[in-house]
């Protein structure tokens, strides 16, 4: 079945990954791609040693991608633009990634989920780095923990 885009951003490994295996059990053909769009991390932007960092990161990646037999596409642009041109050169019918869970990224990933949505893309976002998701572990009013003991509670329950 056709062609999908797996959009790393923060989440540079292909084992444990439940974007990369979602749409590699679901597709024929995956692109993988990172998009450097350091200002939609305003107005926190990478400093130099995260940088560092993501380029290293970036290499791994691209080396383990190689040897799985694929190729990391490369980017720099906003976002949702950017994954629209991927999506029109490419033909793909599908666009996963990993959520993040900051108040920035949040607002981004919603507005992106629902342009290609809109554009009639099959759009899926999977939990690659939490054992729970924030709105899963609640207070009985539905509230967020503010004291960690029954937090754990909760979560062991």
């Amino acid at each position: 079945m056709g062609t999908a885009i797996v959009w790393f951003r923060r989440d540079l490994r292909t084992c444990d990954n439940p974007a990369l295996l979602a749409a590699t059990e679901q597709y024929e053909h995956v692109l993988p791609v990172f998009i450097w769009a350091p200002r939609e991390e305003e107005p926190w932007p990478p400093g130099a040693a995260q940088r560092w960092w993501l380029h290293q990161s970036l290499e791994r990646l691209a080396d383990a991608l190689y040897e799985d037999g694929s190729r990391l596409i490369l980017r720099a642009g906003p976002s949702l633009e950017t994954l629209r041109e991927l999506v029109e050169e490419s033909g793909a019918e599908a666009v996963f990634w990993n959520r993040l869970y900051d108040p920035v990224s949040r607002e981004r990933d919603s507005g992106v989920k629902a342009a290609l949505r809109d554009e009639g893309l099959e759009v899926r976002s999977s939990n690659g780095a939490l054992l729970f998701e924030p709105w899963t572990v609640e207070t009985s009013d539905g509230s967020p923990y503010r004291v960690f003991t029954p937090f754990w509670k909760a979560c062991r329950a």
